[in-house]
């Protein structure tokens, strides 16, 4: 078995001279993007990096941190990112955690600092050093030396595909996010079995705004070029519909990976966007909940560009989609499950729950599933359930699903997102969908918040559309009052002119409660 670095590092000889990375509209080749790897690859055995050796990422994207994150693959060493716009004090947590050895950053204040706090051995810059010292250096000279020196090539390794390749850090509380720990193989099958049902072909143009900081960043970067298609990637967030489409013009894109919040910008599409954007064959979203209204806006304005709504998570990678031809049917599901996916849904005492309509915990297995979180023993204990439906292993993935009589899944919330308001449960996503379908309301998330009589109430957070601007709390919560039960009407409507994102890219109550 080939390892997941090969397969690219083969489609660069196939396609020495096409453009494997455009970046904020600059193109690198695919020779050049290897040759970047490589030469990364070679250079960091010889600054006492093993295989096995864990390198922490931490800067925006660029073609050097994509050719660093290869070549780390090709050493055998593991990589593990911490999103480049979070605190000092959470990169060096997740360093001590990964036990990074060598950090590669973009960042150049009080450097010897963060060697002994984060107990790093070396820090490589992607960025101009005045002084370089013993243990923090330029990377562009280091390679520069390495290549003049004439050294050998890094010897090849085994083709294990047991070999772990990356932590990827879910997100979580300040100081406590997951490291789930993929190899070679967990990466091959994700990326052979989401490039099959997307049907991604060497002439595609897919274009996503990520950074290599999440597994959905670096699925979204790689899975062109394991395709042997082209990389677009715009490294600055769109804020509006026009943002993202003249993107696609200007680089002939044919596919779009993206959360939620880009793909509600592209209800703001006009029909006159079709004979601009001729090759544009389908959007692909997972993350959040794609509202219906949205939904059926695009499908007017785009009416031949295909829609997957997708369910996926860091441990899993890729769960189930919606074939597009389902969406104008069912634009609340999320599939069913992928070939080698195998799911159930659970009650509270873990029986199989069989009855459509009926809510459970989602348990899945796959040949892509999780190694485990490291060095994380007793999440490890909680996150699996063994030897149970005919699994040696199933995840319990922490969400409540439904599926209907054809077995289409619908999700329905965080397992912890549902609150009490005196003795009844609240589901904020049931609230969002409500709210999402008034043609005043562009954008929502409804959080708790603490009242001294009902222990919580749910508070909505809304974005109006640009024609509604004048649209009342009031008229809101009538809205609601005439299509929810009484505990689900929010107890309070507040306007935004934006709801807050992570730094991945979805909508997050963070700052809301």
């Amino acid at each position: 078995m080939q390892l997941f670095h090969q397969v690219i590092a083969d489609n660069a000889r196939k396609y020495p001279t096409k453009s494997a990375i455009v970046l904020d509209g600059v193109a690198t080749t695919y020779e050049q993007l290897q040759q970047r790897a490589d030469d990364f690859a070679a250079l960091l055995p010889t600054l006492g990096v093993a295989p096995g050796d864990r390198v922490g990422l931490y800067a925006p994207i660029s073609v050097e941190l994509i050719g660093a994150y290869l070549g780390v693959l090709q050493a055998g060493a593991i990589t593990a990112a911490t999103h480049h716009t979070l605190s000092r004090a959470k990169l060096i947590h997740q360093l001590k955690h990964s036990g990074a050895r060598v950090l590669i950053t973009d960042r150049t204040d009080d450097l010897p600092a963060l060697i002994e706090a984060a107990g790093l051995e070396l820090i490589l810059l992607t960025v101009p050093v005045p002084t370089a010292t013993p243990r923090v250096i330029q990377l562009a000279d280091a390679l520069a030396t390495h290549r003049a020196q004439h050294a050998p090539a890094i010897p090849p390794l085994d083709a294990d595909p047991e070999r772990p390749t990356s932590i990827f850090y879910t997100s979580g509380s300040t100081f406590n996010p997951k490291g789930v720990l993929v190899n070679h193989r967990i990466m091959l099958a994700a990326s052979s079995r989401v490039t099959t049902y997307l049907q991604n072909r060497p002439d595609d143009r897919i274009l996503s705004y990520s950074t290599l900081a999440s597994d959905y960043g670096v699925y979204n970067v790689m899975m062109p070029l394991f395709a042997g298609a082209t990389s677009v990637i715009e490294s600055r967030p769109a804020s509006s519909a026009e943002d993202v489409l003249a993107v696609v013009e200007r680089e002939a894109v044919t596919a779009m990976h993206v959360f939620p919040p880009v793909f509600f910008l592209l209800a703001d599409t006009g029909p006159q966007w079709q004979a601009r954007i001729p090759g544009l064959r389908y959007i692909s979203s997972s993350g959040q909940t794609l509202h219906t209204r949205h939904i059926q806006r695009i499908r007017q304005a785009l009416p031949q560009v295909q829609i997957f709504s997708n369910y996926g998570l860091t441990e899993c990678k890729r769960v189930s989609y919606l074939p597009p031809e389902e969406i104008d049917q069912r634009p609340t599901s999320v599939g069913k499950p992928l070939p080698g996916v195998s799911l159930y849904l659970i009650d509270e005492q873990g029986r199989a729950i069989d009855e459509p309509g009926q809510v459970g915990e989602l348990l899945v297995t796959s040949d892509y599933l999780m190694l485990e979180y490291w060095n994380m023993p007793e999440a490890n204990a909680n996150a699996f359930i063994h030897d149970a439906f005919g699994h040696s292993r199933l995840y319990r993935t922490g969400d409540l699903f439904k599926r209907d009589a054809e077995g289409y899944l619908y999700y329905v919330a965080r397992k912890d997102d549902v609150f009490a308001r005196n003795i009844w449960n609240v589901n904020p996503r049931e609230i969002e969908q409500c709210l999402a379908a008034h043609p005043a309301v562009a954008q929502v998330l409804v959080v708790p918040v603490p009242d001294e009589s009902a222990g919580h109430v749910p508070k909505a957070c809304i974005v109006l559309d640009a024609e509604h601007r004048q649209t009342s709390e009031e008229s809101l919560l009538d809205y609601c009052k005439a299509r929810l039960d009484w505990h689900m009407v929010p107890a309070h409507c507040v306007f935004l002119e934006a709801l807050p994102k992570t730094d991945s890219g979805k909508f997050t109550a963070k700052g809301l409660i």
